[in-house]
């Protein structure tokens, strides 16, 4: 007989390797818990301040556009009295572009979109025709998305309606900036240039950029980016996700209310990292001489904890000693486990035999419906033989079963083989031995009864069978045929042989009945 190497690791040995991996292991997933922790932290963290960051700077934007709405609010009432007065127009306009840095001009015009008054006018604008003439029929105070003006300018243009004393609607004044040249709006950005490695810009309903810390990135539209979709659609929010040029950006964003224009506060999720890397080697280093000082008193520990187990593990070499109890019990147990150990060596032949035993049963038992198997019933059989005890044989298969598999399916099927095996104990004596012998075949033996007992027991069986509702099949019938052993008879197998026999007789005639064999005279 062929036998495997003997292991070259002792009990001893693996424990303290297995102590060690263990050691080290935990230190390793603290350390990427606390790795994960750490950025989870830093990003929310980073997603938070964006936000803040974009709201501030919403806020602002929303207030500078409010004031120049104001502004152009006061010269439509003033200019409402005057209209036809293109002097005090162009007055208006001027003082306008003069009173501070908020417009780079500022128009007059009719309620057919014809320019009547501007200034500077330098721009020659008068006489010429709005570009867009939204503003005019909605006959509201209007904040547009940026776009070319007449004169080949990226502006944004902020207008306010003009009513005579009367209501009636005369036109509109309305001022540009330009976003390429210094105004309020770009001062009032430029004062929040971050510091940390993030970001900010602004973008009107078109996407296109109107403020950018980059200005070469002024008057660009944005492509397929989550981040500037989200700040036209909500009010505020966060976001991690890949900008138009691919990279990962965590973003906070803010909209503007009066012009529906985005706010995105963002920095490249590489920057996080960069810093969650320089913190992680600074803990690493810090936890360095306490883990080693761990390893060594783990190593020391495990020593000790693996002395008894290897005089232990010594003492199982000599179970079949005479002093083998005598020997384990000397082993001193100074922790629960060593005493559990020692404990089972003890009693191990007696788990063994039970284990034994437990093993025995089920070779003989059919897994599927807990009956005896073929093999018990042969063990059984053989006894009643030399006992010289005569007993029935009640051969039964149940009818159409392919038909159910087919149907229902396998596990179906199985539902079905349990559901008769119940009742096949059900209608058994305490003496009798159901047993299941192949796929849907079943025997009933009946020791010491006479073959018209047998023949009233398969009968109350198949009417018991017949009646009783299986879940999803419904009835089921079977065929059963009956026979008779004695002692001074035939042999065993020609008995079994016989039934069976009768059985397909009994399938023949018509099935769900039972076919008994002839009283011998």
């Amino acid at each position: 007989m062929t036998t495997r190497p003997k292991p070259t690791l002792n009990l001893r040995s693996l424990i303290l390797i297995f102590v060690l991996f263990s050691a080290v292991a935990t230190l390793a997933n603290s350390f990427w818990v606390m790795f994960k922790i750490q950025k989870q932290e830093l990003i929310e963290n980073a997603l938070d301040a964006n936000q803040a960051y974009a709201a501030r700077i919403a806020r602002s934007v929303e207030q500078v556009l409010n004031a120049d709405l104001d502004k152009l609010k006061y010269g439509s009432a003033g200019i409402g009295k005057t209209f036809g007065d293109n002097s005090a127009l162009t007055r208006e306009a001027k003082r306008l572009v003069e009173q501070d840095a908020s417009f780079n001009s500022v128009l007059v015009a009719d309620a057919n979109g014809t320019i009547v008054a501007s200034a500077p006018e330098s721009l020659q604008l008068n006489g010429r025709t709005l570009q867009h003439k939204e503003p005019l029929s909605l006959r509201t105070a209007k904040i547009s998305n940026a776009f070319r003006s007449i004169t080949g300018n990226l502006v944004v243009f902020i207008s306010h309606p003009i009513f005579d004393v009367k209501g009636q609607y005369l036109g509109l004044i309305g001022g540009t900036i330009r976003l390429e040249q210094s105004n309020t709006l770009q001062a009032l950005m430029d004062t929040n240039v971050r510091k940390d490695g993030a970001h900010f810009y602004l973008i009107d309903g078109a996407r296109r950029v109107l403020y950018h810390n980059y200005p070469e990135q002024i008057g660009s539209v944005r492509g397929a980016d989550l981040i500037a979709d989200a700040s036209l659609k909500e009010a505020a929010g966060t976001l991690q996700a890949v900008d138009e040029h691919g990279v990962e950006m965590l973003a906070g964003f803010a909209q503007v209310p009066s012009s529906g224009w985005g706010v995105i506060s963002q920095q490249p999720l590489e920057n996080i990292q960069a810093v969650l890397r320089r913190t992680m080697i600074k803990i690493a280093q810090g936890i360095a001489p306490l883990g080693l000082f761990g390893i060594i008193l783990i190593w020391w520990l495990g020593t000790r904890i693996s002395a008894p187990l290897s005089r232990l593990a010594d003492c199982a070499k000599r179970l079949d000693t005479p002093d083998s109890y005598a020997r384990i019990s000397a082993v001193p147990a100074r922790y629960f486990e060593s005493w559990q150990i020692r404990r089972a060596l003890l009693l191990g032949a007696t788990l063994l035999q039970e284990k034994i035993g437990k093993l025995n049963q089920q070779a003989h038992t059919d897994t599927l419906t807990g009956l005896a198997n073929r093999r018990a019933m042969q063990d059984v059989l053989s006894l009643w033989q030399e006992a010289g005890k005569a007993f029935a044989v009640v051969s039964i298969d149940i009818d159409h079963f392919k038909r159910v598999n087919d149907t229902f399916g396998h596990g179906v099927g199985d539902e079905t083989l349990r559901a008769v095996a119940q009742l096949m104990q059900q209608n058994s004596r305490a003496n009798d031995l159901p047993c299941r012998v192949g796929g849907e075949e079943f025997v009933l033996l009946l020791p010491g009864s006479s073959l018209h007992t047998a023949a009233d027991v398969a009968q109350r069986l198949r009417a018991l069978i017949e009646a009783a509702s299986i879940e999803t099949v419904g009835h089921v019938t079977v065929s059963l045929g009956v026979a008779l052993w004695r002692a001074d008879g035939e042999s065993i197998s020609a008995v079994l042989e016989r039934a069976d026999q009768l059985l397909y007789q009994a399938k023949q005639g018509g099935r769900n009945r039972v076919v008994v064999e002839p009283v011998p005279d």
